[in-house]
Parts: C-alpha cells; sequence; structure tokens
C-alpha cells in the first residue's frame, strides 16, 4: 500500500511543471510589517498631514520624496486646531473648509535590518476609521450589500474587513462576476509609493510607504420600527401640539358645553380648521392604505354630521327642534380632501379667513349643517393625533440620514492602515498596523473651522457686456400667485413665457451682482450713520469737559 501510494505522488510530480524551490525559513520571513514611518516621532502611527489647497496629492508625492514630510505631534496645525467644546484633541476641517488630509504609513520585511517591502508583492492596502468613544470601546462602520448600516460595537477581529473577499479567498464562497456588493467595514484604499532616504548614518535606504486620503464625510439611514399606539382615551404627549382647544392643546381650559360645537351652518372654528390641515395636509388621513392612520380614521368615521330641522309631534300646536345625522366626518374627507388643500391655500394668501369661511361639501358647494363632539371624543382626537405626529417623527427619522462623525463627546477617531499579502503557501494575509493619534471632527459651520474666502468682484467693463448667467427657476401657478402679491410689479398673467410645463413665473439672478449691489448698499449706510450719528464721539468726549467748566464756574 505504500508503495503503492509513493508510486502515485511520483507520477503526480513527473506531471506537473518544475518550481524553483521555495526557501526553508519560518513563513514569516517574507511577512510584512505596517509601522509609523520613518520621519516620526515617540507615539506615531499613521500619520496624518494636512494641506489646504486642491494641489494636495501632488504636494504630499512632493514632499514625500524630498523628505519634508513630519510626524503628526510635529506638525502646527496639530497644536492649533483645537477649538470647539472638546481641546484635548485637534479638530480635522471638512473639505468645505477647504482642508484636506492624507494618511502615510510604513511597511517593511519583519526580518533583522527591516527591509523595505516590494511594493509588488502588496495585493492592497487600506485604513478604516473607528470611533472611539469615552468608554474606550472601539466602533466600526459597518457597509451591508453595499448600504452602510452605521457605527455598530463588539469585538474586532484581526482578519480582512472585506466580508466577501475573505470568505472568497479561503474557499468559502465561489467567485462571482460580477462581484456582489460590499459588505464588511468600510475601507479607504492606500496606495505604495517608494522612496529613498538618507538615515542618520549617511546610508540611503529604500522606504515602502502607503499613502491615501482620508474622507472625512458619509451618513447611515437609521432603522425606527417604533409601532403606533392605537388605545383610545389615554392621553399622550403633547409633541408641539398647538391646535385651538379643545382639539388641542392651546388656550386649554375645563369643558364647556359649546366648547363640542367646532362647525355650525357649515363654519368651522379656528380649532377645527387647523385640525383638518393636519389630517389632511400632514397625516393624509384619507390614503386608507396607510396604516399609521387606522386609529383617526377609526374615530372620525364615528364622528357625523347632523343639522337641525323643525318637526311637529302629535298634538303640539309648535314645532320641536330635531337633530337628524348625516354622513361621517371619514367619508367627508375622503371625498373633500382636494377641496381642502385648495381652501387651506386661499387661508394662506389670505382670500378667506380661519373661523368664518364655510367647508367644502366635496360636490361644489358648501356644507350648510353641524358638528357637535363629546368631552370624550375630544381628548381621544387629541390622543390619537399626538400620537400620530410622533409616528410621523419616526418616519421622519427612519428617513432621515444621520452622518457619520458627530460633535459629541464622544466622537473621538483613530484611522488604522492594512495590507494584504500572500504567504509562502498562496494564501492571502492581512497585516494590521499602529493607529493614528486620536483626532476629532468639525462641524460643517463650525465658526472656528471657517476660513476666509477671496471674492473676486467683477469690473465696470465686464457689466458693460452684460450681466453673467445665474441661476434661473421656474416657479408654478400656485406659487407665482403668492409672489405676485408680494412684488405686484411683475407681470405673472398667462402660464409664462415659452413654458408649457406648467410654470409660469421664470427669473434669474447673478451673484456677482447681487454682491457688488450690497457692497454698494452696505456703503451707502455705513455713510449715513456716519452723517447723522458720527457727532456722538465728539459729544462723549467734550462732555466731561462742559461738565468740568460748569463746576468751575460755580
Amino acid at each position: 500500500m505504500v508503495s503503492a501510494t509513493r508510486t502515485l505522488d511520483a507520477a503526480l510530480l513527473a506531471e506537473r511543471p518544475m518550481r524553483a524551490p521555495r526557501s526553508a525559513g519560518p513563513a514569516g520571513a517574507h511577512q510584512p510589517r505596517v509601522v509609523a514611518p520613518f520621519f516620526t516621532g515617540d507615539g506615531d502611527g499613521l500619520t496624518l498631514h494636512r494641506y489646504l489647497d486642491e494641489d494636495f496629492v501632488a504636494r504630499f508625492l512632493n514632499d514625500a520624496q524630498a523628505g519634508r514630510l513630519n510626524g503628526t505631534a510635529a506638525q502646527p496645525w496639530y497644536r492649533e486646531d483645537r477649538f470647539g467644546r472638546f481641546k484635548d484633541e485637534p479638530t480635522l476641517r471638512l473639505p468645505m473648509h477647504r482642508s484636506f488630509y492624507l494618511a502615510c504609513a510604513e511597511v517593511h520585511c519583519a526580518v533583522p535590518g527591516a527591509p523595505a517591502f516590494d511594493p509588488k508583492k502588496i495585493l492592497g492596502a487600506g485604513m478604516v476609521v473607528r470611533r472611539v468613544p469615552a468608554d474606550g470601546t472601539p466602533q466600526r462602520w459597518m457597509i451591508a450589500d453595499g448600504q452602510p448600516v452605521g457605527w455598530r460595537s463588539g469585538e474586532i477581529p484581526d482578519h480582512d474587513p472585506d466580508d466577501v473577499r475573505r470568505l472568497t479567498a479561503r474557499g468559502l464562497l465561489p467567485p462571482r462576476f460580477p462581484e456582489p456588493p460590499y459588505s464588511g467595514e468600510e475601507v479607504v484604499p492606500l496606495h505604495p509609493l517608494l522612496v529613498r532616504r538618507r538615515d542618520a548614518r549617511g546610508v540611503e535606504r529604500s522606504h515602502t510607504l502607503l499613502w491615501g486620503y482620508l474622507p472625512l464625510g458619509g451618513s447611515a439611514r437609521e432603522s425606527a420600527d417604533a409601532p403606533l399606539p392605537q388605545a383610545n382615551g389615554t392621553e399622550g404627549p403633547d409633541f408641539g401640539l398647538e391646535h385651538a382647544w379643545p382639539l388641542g392643546s392651546r388656550g386649554a381650559k375645563a369643558w364647556a358645553d359649546n366648547d363640542g360645537l367646532v362647525m355650525d351652518n357649515g363654519v368651522a372654528t379656528v380649532g377645527f380648521i387647523e385640525l383638518l390641515q393636519t389630517l389632511v395636509a400632514q397625516f393624509r388621513t384619507d390614503n386608507a392604505a396607510d396604516g399609521d392612520n387606522t386609529g383617526l380614521r377609526t374615530l372620525l368615521g364615528q364622528l357625523r354630521f347632523h343639522r337641525i330641522e323643525w318637526r311637529v309631534f302629535g298634538d303640539n300646536i309648535l314645532p320641536q327642534p330635531v337633530q337628524v345625522s348625516g354622513e361621517t366626518v371619514l367619508a367627508w374627507l375622503d371625498r373633500s380632501a382636494a377641496a381642502l388643500v385648495e381652501l387651506f391655500a386661499r387661508i394662506v394668501r389670505r382670500e378667506a379667513i380661519a373661523g368664518s369661511v364655510a367647508l367644502p361639501d366635496g360636490f361644489g358647494g358648501t356644507r350648510g349643517d353641524r358638528l357637535l363632539i363629546s368631552e370624550q371624543q375630544a381628548a381621544d382626537l387629541r390622543s390619537l393625533v399626538a400620537l400620530r405626529t410622533a409616528r410621523a417623527q419616526v418616519r421622519f427619522d427612519d428617513g432621515l440620514p444621520l452622518p457619520r462623525y458627530g460633535q459629541t463627546d464622544g466622537d473621538r477617531f483613530v484611522a488604522v492602515p492594512f495590507v494584504r499579502w500572500l504567504d509562502n503557501c498562496g494564501c492571502e494575509r492581512v497585516a494590521w498596523g499602529p493607529a493614528s493619534r486620536v483626532f476629532r471632527v468639525a462641524s460643517p459651520f463650525d465658526p472656528d473651522a471657517q476660513r476666509p474666502t477671496t471674492v473676486v468682484l467683477p469690473s465696470l467693463d465686464d457689466f458693460k457686456r452684460g450681466l453673467p448667467r445665474g441661476v434661473a427657476m421656474l416657479a408654478p401657478k400656485s406659487l407665482a400667485d403668492v409672489l405676485r402679491k408680494i412684488s405686484p410689479g411683475i407681470d405673472m398673467k398667462g402660464d409664462g413665457p415659452g413654458n408649457n410645463c406648467g410654470a409660469c413665473w421664470s427669473f434669474s439672478f447673478s451673484l456677482p451682482a447681487i454682491t457688488l449691489c450690497a457692497m454698494l448698499m452696505l456703503m451707502v449706510v455705513i455713510n449715513l450713520l456716519n452723517l447723522f450719528l458720527g457727532w456722538l464721539p465728539w459729544a462723549f468726549l467734550a462732555l466731561p469737559r462742559l461738565c468740568l467748566k460748569a463746576l468751575k464756574g460755580k
């Protein structure tokens, strides 16, 4: 049996092409090691380099070849850019502040003498940015199927951050073309750069640097699946509910008998108009497919309009008032949503006054009946509207992307580099390097992060050749009617000049022209103020002397 096995092995060796013999040394003989660059000092890992112009890549490459790079702590901005509420760590500006940051690390062989690692043997390199809260537990910015899912806590392994690539390299996933969407920790690419520098002994050595751009953007949508309670009769929290009493909390007081009459002869109260605006324009209660409106639609289906008829019963000579019930409020809202939106627009344009206009009936006319609700029904409406407002806020947050970099106490960040390489067995492996120094990220509108901007104004000769083409805007008919009342001198009749898309007003403006006009107006205002108030400083200076003369005269 042993001889047969040896014969089979010999046959396979004869069929296989000959390869150069591998080194008999350990597997780590050609293993790369990612370290801080050779130009850094103690305590530095991955270094950060700030540039204030758009040619930051070319400048960095020139600085690297010329030996002008320094460690992070040795750069002036590391000590100067400590602004905001937290000054323990430097704050990195955003690209909108015209500031750009490049990260740099070095990779060499893990052998005595630490020679430069061959850039051709690098399969790939990158860095990840991790959040370091106050408790010191790092968090990773994760991506699932190409979609960011935000910061995630947990144990951080030392394998490849790309899940698909790691599993494919291990043979656990078959290769696919095209590749599936990225999943794993977000990676920023690093590029190898071979430089030659002289050390302290005057010996010229090669160094393999890894450099890349550090982006400071990104956002993720948080999933918020908070259910909407549908319990009637429970007073929910007041989420800024500003409807007038009794349909809201504004002007709340003890219940009176006439509070329940919210519509009489088709004329609704101000509070009922405000409630209708919320139900129709914001909550879209006419949409029966929206499950969040179930509670409100149930309650609105129990409210009925009514009218008063005078009838004679039996031997009574005088007629008696009788309340005759009509359709439900829900049926009316489902039919009259478009007419109510038009009524709300008229109220905004001040063509109608809330509290004195009759509500539409949905058939082209106006209502002439009444709506009377009880104290319990008013409380249920307030509760359900408050709960529905909370659910609307949840949906708003669900669709609102949260920024990747915040400015709270726990928003401290580090960048960590890594490199991919093949070991002696032909397996893809990953070597991680030291993290950068801790940094923070500035807010987009942080006043300390802003940098002065130069605006070049046009000359007078440029204005003689015509105004610069600026931003053009088209206003639809409904908006143009409102703007016409603000600027009555503009003709807005018709459907607009040559516009068939329903917009009836087109205008453009030039930013340089507006800037120049604003400067001229500012100069005029300053000169007027100086003309009328320029004597005040002289008066304040002369007042003590006048008082002193008056005292001496006495």
